[in-house]
């Protein structure tokens, strides 16, 4: 009851007062804001564990609850329950159920404890991704790539001015930032703003926005990112670049709010606005658009599979945050509740002459942990 009241009723407060957890001193975040989070994933956990075991033992509930249904196999079952060696099992039975729920719940809390404050422990991943008739000019091209910052609560400004610092030492060509900019409110994007707003790269830093963009205001967030730093938001839109004598066509569609997974006809039309936008844009350059290597920031990767018609090179995504809870992983197989909804969770893909590639991301949601799926910078080479 005294942890209960610990974690719950300066919670209250904070929600009552409005209060932003990412602007409380260093040292609340330490005695309160820390062990909260460990307490509300344990409980999580545990939840799911109990879950579980339920499930398992669902067909065994059924089937004695049937049995007993009938008189004489119920008065078998008394009997049997009454003879010295079955009370005895139940006895040893209970023993071992209690102390693997102790065992579990310790296990719970370690993985939690683990989960969140490894949440931060980024890796640089370098990946080569070979493109069908990549012209000469843009071979061993470098794409610095991030994603799913989630600027709120559970990523502070600190956390991505060393994100930034990073980025800014990798010598990138191009950077891109397939979405979730903000996690759920306009304001968020001045801390994002603050922190990403030097960001360097020989041809320019893009960035389209993700689902959770739109829970407030993408206009709102649109204006603040570009009144205060160099980012080129594309929404719908396209940039040709220059690039060692060649042309290379960046395109970045809208997203919508929802999260789900499989095709979706909306953002379908929303590529299409923009590969109409690069068309016409090429046009005026008197540029053979066919021609154009082809760049798509698509923040959810699952229309990966509808859009081949548009000739895409390369899509770059979001979204899925790479499973962020990994409860096993087998080569390339990931459990976590991303793969249980598509089979597009992180990592590169192939579809013929199209190719997809899907950060893990930097930030977290729901909860702020990471098991066995460390946060993500991508430097990709063109070849």
């Amino acid at each position: 009851m005294i942890i209960i009241l610990y974690f719950n009723i300066p919670y209250l407060l904070l929600i009552l007062l409005r209060l932003k957890i990412s602007e409380l001193p260093e040292l609340v975040n330490y005695i309160y804001v820390l062990p909260l989070y460990i307490y509300l994933s344990t409980i999580v956990f545990m939840g799911i564990i109990i879950l579980i075991t339920k499930l398992i033992k669902l067909p065994l509930i059924l089937a004695s609850f049937i049995l007993k249904r009938f008189k004489l196999i119920r008065e078998k079952i008394i009997k049997l329950k009454k003879q010295k060696s079955i009370v005895k099992f139940e006895n040893s039975r209970r023993t071992f159920i209690k102390y693997s729920g102790l065992f579990l719940a310790g296990y719970a809390f370690a993985g939690s404890g683990i989960g969140i404050i490894s949440k931060d422990k980024y890796e640089i991943l370098n990946k080569t991704i070979k493109l069908k008739n990549l012209p000469a000019g843009l071979k061993g091209l470098k794409i610095v790539l991030f994603s799913d910052i989630h600027t709120g609560p559970y990523m502070q400004e600190s956390t991505m001015n060393k994100y930034a610092d990073v980025v800014n030492t990798l010598n990138a060509d191009i950077i891109l930032i397939p979405g979730d900019i903000t996690n759920s409110i306009a304001e968020e994007a001045l801390s994002f703003s603050k922190s990403f707003k030097h960001l360097n790269s020989k041809f320019g830093v893009y960035a389209t926005l993700g689902n959770h963009d739109y829970f407030s205001s993408p206009d709102e967030i649109q204006q603040i990112i570009e009144d205060n730093t160099s980012i080129k938001l594309l929404r719908n839109k396209s940039e040709i670049l220059s690039i060692n004598g060649t042309n290379l066509c960046i395109l970045g569609s809208e997203d919508t709010r929802d999260s789900g997974a499989g095709n979706n006809a909306i953002i379908n039309g929303f590529i299409e606005q923009t590969i109409t936008d690069a068309k016409e844009k090429a046009k005026i350059n008197n540029i053979s658009y066919d021609s154009l290597i082809k760049i798509l920031l698509c923040h959810k990767p699952y229309v990966f599979d509808f859009i081949d018609e548009f000739n895409i090179d390369l899509m770059l995504s979001g979204h899925t945050h790479g499973g962020q809870i990994i409860f096993a992983s087998a080569g390339e197989l990931n459990f976590s509740i991303a793969s249980a909804v598509s089979k597009y969770v992180a990592g590169y893909y192939n579809n013929g002459a199209m190719n997809l590639y899907i950060s893990r991301g930097i930030g977290t949601v729901g909860l702020p942990l990471r098991v066995n799926c460390p946060p993500e910078i991508t430097i990709i080479k063109l070849e």
